[in-house]
């Protein structure tokens, strides 16, 4: 059956929050035990789509992944500083880019260091909930 982008992106997120998806090959062939036959250039858009990245357990979402590397947040108004494991900070750092929060005006990241602008007192509270690290 061909499915509309949305059922496979549905799908594609069931599959991957479930875990144990290590390659487009393995996606391709679980969605086909649902049904759904798609072809390997179809999933590899669909993954860059939904902002999914390869972890070693898996395919994840990239909101999820990056609430797991988040250490800490320390606000220092006007910046945050954010720690994150070693060689990660990048990923973070382009996750808070991408949300485009009113309240940040951008980032720089090295290897597990983030400093976060902030445009205004209390911008800090919306980064911590996109990074799903409320003290």
């Amino acid at each position: 059956m061909t499915a509309s982008k949305g059922q496979r992106h549905q799908a594609i997120l069931a599959l991957v929050n479930r875990g144990g998806v290590h390659t487009q090959q393995e996606l391709a062939e679980a969605l086909a035990r649902r049904g759904l036959r798609t072809t390997q250039a179809t999933i590899s858009r669909d993954i860059q789509e939904l902002g999914l990245v390869r972890s070693v357990s898996g395919y994840r979402s990239s909101a999820a992944l990056v609430r797991e590397l988040v250490l800490s947040i320390e606000l220092v108004d006007p910046v945050a500083v954010i720690k994150t494991p070693p060689g990660t900070a990048n990923l973070v750092a382009r996750r808070i880019d991408e949300a485009a929060l009113a309240g940040v005006a951008g980032t720089v990241a090295g290897d597990d260091t983030i400093i976060a602008v902030l445009r205004r007192p209390g911008a800090g509270r919306a980064l911590k909930e996109l990074l799903a690290h409320v003290d």
